[in-house]
């Protein structure tokens, strides 16, 4: 059994780390900006607090095992809540601590992509340039760092149900598919954490 931290709790991918935490027997902290969304659970605490906030982290993760951020900004306009997220989790947890985060496949273009796929890519960077770029900060931050520290990206995410056929690619060096459920997702972010392989590197995912 391990204590995990999960950021983003609420979140449709957040959510679903916690209940995947709780059913491997884990003990969980969500920390959430409000109260009275996740229903109570043996081995759950509810923590509201700021992700951002660097005295709140280092106070509340003190005891855990390890991290996971399941973050999301809304819209496209400027933000820096990944990137001081980031900050936060590298002030807070110790050296060689574990702290998985949430990315997107679109900060960079696909490999191997053909002429198509790579002209959506760049579109959609365009519109989402401003999250991208705080992503990408987000894991330079942590890159500097001396944590342990993997960076999943996902393609785009949806609603089905776990069971699908998952692909990853530590290092982002080849190809995955194009969709992602937020399932699969949430069970390779638990299962990532025991990982070796995927310390101090990105991955790409899909399902």
């Amino acid at each position: 059994m391990s204590v995990i931290a999960v950021l983003g709790a609420t979140g449709g991918t957040g959510r679903r780390v916690v209940d995947g935490a709780l059913s491997r027997g884990h003990r969980v902290t969500a920390v959430v900006r409000r109260d009275g969304i996740l229903a109570p659970a043996p081995g759950l605490t509810v923590v509201i607090a700021a992700p951002t906030d660097r005295k709140s982290m280092a106070a509340l993760l003190r005891g855990h095992d390890a991290v996971i951020s399941a973050l999301g900004a809304a819209g496209t306009t400027p933000t820096t809540l990944y990137s001081d997220t980031a900050a936060a989790l590298v002030d807070a947890v110790p050296a060689g601590g574990r702290v998985v985060v949430l990315s997107s496949a679109g900060v960079a273009t696909p490999v191997g992509a053909n002429l198509v796929i790579g002209s959506f890519a760049l579109v959609l960077q365009r519109i989402m340039r401003n999250i991208y770029r705080d992503m990408l900060e987000m894991e330079r931050r942590l890159a500097q760092s001396e944590l342990r520290w993997t960076a999943v990206r996902p393609t785009a995410l949806d609603d089905r149900p776990a069971g699908g056929h998952p692909r990853m690619s530590v290092g982002a060096q080849t190809r995955v598919g194009s969709r992602t459920s937020r399932a699969d997702l949430a069970d390779y972010l638990l299962d990532v954490l025991d990982d070796p392989a995927t310390y101090g590197t990105v991955v790409a995912f899909s399902s």
